[in-house]
Parts: C-alpha cells; structure tokens; sequence
C-alpha cells in the first residue's frame, strides 16, 4: 500500500513538473518573441534616425477602402454558404450509406425469391427436390430475418443522407455566385492589402501599435515572405470582423456564437504570431 501511494504521488509530481515545464517554454517563447521585437524596433529607429521626423503614418485600419471592405464582405458572405456544404469525405460517405441500403434491397429481394422458391419446392410433387428445400429452408429463412432486422437501421442511415446531400445541392444551386466569387475576391483582396503594407514598408512609414506590438516595423530577414503573408491576413481578419483595438491585431477572441471559420482562422493566426519568435 505504501508503494503505492509513493508511486501516486511521484506520478503526480511528474505531472505538475511537466506543466511548469510547459508554463516555462511559453513564458519563455513570449519573452523571446518580445526582444526581437525590441531588437528590430531599435534598428529600425537607427537606421531612420534622420528622417523619422518626416516618416509617414501607414493607418492601415484608415487606409483601408469601400473597395477593400466589399470584397471581405464577399469572402466572408461565401464562406458561410461553403460551411453549409458536406466537405469531400462527408459527401462520400452520405453517398455510400444510400449505396449500402440500396445493396441491402438487392439483398433482401433476392433472399425472399429464395424462400419463396423453397416454399414452392417444398410442397412440390417432387419429393427429393422437395426434402432438399426442407434441409435447405430453415437457414434461408434464417438469413431473411437478420436481413430484414439490418432494414430499419440501413433505411433511416440512407433518408439522412439524401437529405444533406439534398441540402447541400440545394446551397450549391441558389448560391453558386457567391461560392465562385470566394477566390477571385479573396485574389483580389489579398493583393489590394499586401500593397498596402508593402508601399508602407518601402516609405519607412510607422505602422499602428496593433502592428508593431504584434509584428514588428518591418519584415525580418529571415522570413520576409511569411510575415507579408501574416500581415496581409491580420489585416484582412480586422477588415471582416471589423476589429477596432487600437493595441491587439485580433482583438478580442471569437464569441461563443461566432462560425468555425472566424475561430479556425484566429486559432491560425494566433499560431502564426507564435511561429514568429
């Protein structure tokens, strides 16, 4: 018994060990993403240090067009028609569960051909065909039962897939527009931003806090492509969900209510800021 307390309480201690561990590594994380930050903030200002009294001010938020803000709005508008829809591996299956019922009914009429063929048999004139079907009736009957018991369960399986899949051809017809308009307006936002960001960099413009708290002033040599990248979506995530924080780049996390895109994208960002570091 003493063992095995003992080795409860060591377990118990591994585990708070691996959490403060744990704790560390994202304090640790935090702490090493500030000072580069820090670093890049004060290169930046030595290497601008004489015209940083005329440098200009990118608001982005401010720069942000009617233009720009359409088009988010038909991003977001056909994304929300896409969360409707069954993505590939849903589609197959829904159409495999119809596939199983309708096998089922090949099934079940071919095996109740059988017992009536036995049943025919059976009381037939020929008497060696008719004690063959008497050996040969009780497991035939036996599978129609368990087929017709599998019945309920394959039909019920199969009527909800015909409508979702219903459903889903329902959405495809009366909003195909806004599902094709999805990439070519997301094309076009993304470029309309990334010029944006990417004029502000090469003027030496000072972004807003949000910006440099979260990013930086400008594109780290190391990873330029990525932090363009990130930095377009941020903005465009600002843009769509209309976030207003003057010192957060996402503001506040999605509401509880909020659709699986906006918190799967500020679960990507989030990580995307992380990766950073």
């Amino acid at each position: 018994m003493d063992d095995i307390q003992f080795t409860d309480g060591a377990d118990e201690h591994r585990s708070e060990l691996s959490s403060d561990v744990a704790a560390m590594r994202g304090d640790l994380s935090e702490l090493v993403r500030s000072v580069r930050l820090i670093s890049q903030k004060v290169e930046w200002l030595m290497e601008n240090v004489p015209t940083i009294a005329d440098a200009p001010v990118c608001d982005l938020d401010g720069d942000v067009d009617a233009t720009m803000a359409d088009l988010a709005a038909t991003v977001e508008q056909g994304e929300q028609f896409q969360d409707q829809l069954l993505d590939s591996a849903s589609h197959t299956e829904m159409t495999a569960a119809i596939e199983r019922h309708a096998e089922w009914s090949r099934m079940l009429d071919h095996q109740q051909s059988t017992v009536l063929t036995l049943s025919e048999a059976i009381v037939g004139d020929d008497e060696a065909s008719a004690t063959r079907s008497g050996d040969d009736f009780p497991g035939a009957w036996q599978a129609l039962l368990e087929l017709e018991q599998d019945g309920p369960r394959l039909a019920k399986t199969a009527q909800l897939a015909r409508e979702r899949l219903a459903a889903d051809a329902q959405v495809r017809r009366a909003h195909l527009k806004d599902l094709d308009a999805v990439g070519p307006a997301w094309q076009e936002l993304t470029r309309r931003l990334r010029t944006l960001i990417d004029s502000a960099v090469e003027e030496h413009a000072l972004f807003p806090a949000w910006f440099r708290n979260s990013l930086g002033l400008a594109p780290p040599p190391a990873a330029p492509t990525r932090w363009f990248e990130l930095a377009v979506e941020i903005l465009a995530y600002r843009i769509t969900y209309q976030v207003l924080s003057d010192e957060s780049p996402l503001g506040d996390p999605p509401p509880d209510d909020a659709s699986a895109r906006r918190r799967q994208w500020y679960q990507r960002l989030i990580a995307g800021l992380a990766r950073l570091t």
